[in-house]
C-alpha cells in the first residue's frame, strides 16, 4: 500500500451513473450518534472519493443506508454496514482497521497474480543469489543482472543497499528488475531507484484532485518527473517484471520505468489501484472507536493520459502464467525473462 503516506472479480456496480453535476445534499443533523457518525463517512467519501463518476457509481445511493445505522448495536456493525457501502467502489485503498491495527479490505481482487513464492524460491538458486535485509535481493547468470525488490518499505529496502547491489552489477549487458511481488509502499523511494536507469529528467505522468463539492471537481493535473541520481545511472537494457500484484507507488514506479527507452515492460498488467489513500478514526458520539477508515485522494494518470486505476500497466511483452511450470517449483515469468535476455535457465 501506498505510504505518502499512501502508496478481481469486479462487484456487480448496482447504482446509477453519476451526472457530472453532482452536489452534496444537506441533511439535518441527526441525534443518533451511529447515524451521525455515518453520516460523517458518507459526506467525507462524497467530498473527497475522486472516482465515482469514472467508476459510475451513485454515492447518493449509499445514503439509504444511514438508516440502518441506527440499528448497529456495536462498533464492528457500523463499519461492516460502511463496508458495504463502499463495496461498489471496488478499491484496495479504502480499507478498514481494527484498533489492533488488523485490516479490513472492502474489496478482494479476483485476477491470478503471476507470482508465486514457491515457484520463485524453486528458480532463484539458479542464479548467483545474494538475499538482501528482507524482501528483496540480486543475483546474475552470466552476464545478465538480476534484482528484485518485494515492497518500497525503508525498514526492509535501504536504498544505499540497493544502491551497492546495482554497482555490483554494473558491467552487466543487461538487467531483469523483477517488482512483481511488490503492492507499493513509499513512492519517493520507489523512485529514488527509478533513478538510477535515467540520464535525464522525464515527465511520466500526474495526478488531480478533488477540490468542489461536485464530483467532477478537480484542481488542475500536477505533472509528476523523474531525472537522474547517483554517480552513474544503468542506461543498459532493463526488463521489468510485472503483474497483477504491482499496485500502488509500485505502479508509479513502474510508469516512471515505462517511460525509459531502455526498460521493457514484460509479465502481466498491473492491478489498476492508485489513490494517495488518507486514514479517518471512527468517533461515535465523541468516543474514538479505534476503528479506522481510509479514503481515496487523487487521480493518477500515464504519460500518455490513460488512468491508472481500474486500467493498470499493460505489458509490451506478455508471458503466460502456466500452472505446469508452477507445479514443477519454477517460475514461468523469471524463466521467459532470462531467455528473452539470451541467458536461459536450465530446465
Amino acid at each position: 500500500m501506498r505510504l505518502l503516506v499512501r502508496r478481481a472479480l469486479p462487484l456487480a456496480l448496482s447504482l446509477a451513473t453519476l451526472s457530472a453535476c453532482h452536489h452534496s445534499t444537506t441533511t439535518p443533523a441527526d441525534p443518533r450518534p451511529t447515524v451521525t457518525a455515518y453520516d460523517a463517512f458518507w459526506a467525507d467519501f462524497d467530498r473527497t472519493y475522486p472516482y465515482f463518476t469514472v467508476k459510475q457509481v451513485d454515492w447518493q445511493a449509499a445514503r439509504a443506508l444511514r438508516e440502518r445505522a441506527a440499528g448497529a448495536a456495536t462498533d464492528s456493525a457500523l463499519v461492516w454496514l460502511m463496508r458495504e457501502a463502499v463495496a461498489p467502489l471496488r478499491d484496495m485503498h479504502v480499507w478498514f482497521k481494527r484498533p489492533d491495527g488488523s485490516q479490513v479490505a472492502s474489496t478482494t481482487p479476483s485476477r491470478v497474480a503471476n507470482w508465486s513464492s514457491d515457484a520463485w524460491r524453486g528458480t532463484i538458486p539458479l542464479l548467483d543469489w545474494h538475499q538482501g535485509v528482507s524482501n528483496w535481493g540480486w543475483g546474475r547468470r552470466g552476464d545478465v543482472g538480476y534484482l528484485t525488490i518485494g515492497a518500497w518499505n525503508d525498514a526492509q529496502v535501504r536504498l544505499a543497499d540497493v544502491d551497492a547491489a546495482l554497482d555490483s552489477l554494473r558491467a552487466m549487458r543487461m538487467l531483469v528488475l523483477d517488482v512483481r511481488a511488490n503492492g507499493g509502499g513509499n513512492d519517493a523511494l520507489a523512485l529514488q531507484v527509478a533513478a538510477r536507469f535515467t540520464t535525464q529528467t522525464r515527465e511520466f505522468g500526474a495526478v488531480r484532485y478533488r477540490n468542489g463539492p461536485g464530483h467532477d471537481d478537480f484542481g488542475a493535473w500536477q505533472g509528476r518527473t523523474l531525472g537522474p541520481r547517483g554517480s552513474w545511472q544503468f542506461t543498459k537494457p532493463v526488463l521489468l517484471l510485472i503483474g497483477a500484484r504491482c499496485a500502488s507507488s509500485n505502479e508509479t514506479f513502474i510508469a516512471a520505468m515505462k517511460q525509459l527507452p531502455n526498460v521493457t515492460l514484460l509479465g502481466d498488467t498491473t492491478g489498476g489501484g492508485t489513490a494517495n489513500p488518507r486514514e479517518v478514526h471512527l468517533v461515535v458520539g465523541g468516543r474514538d472507536t479505534g476503528w479506522r477508515y481510509s479514503v481515496s485522494q487523487w487521480q493518477e494518470r500515464l504519460a500518455d493520459g490513460a488512468l491508472i486505476e481500474w486500467n493498470g500497466i499493460a505489458p509490451a511483452v506478455r508471458v503466460d502464467w502456466d500452472p505446469a511450470r508452477v507445479a514443477a517449483g519454477r517460475d514461468p515469468v523469471l524463466e521467459a525473462a532470462f531467455a528473452r535476455a539470451g541467458a536461459p535457465l536450465p530446465r
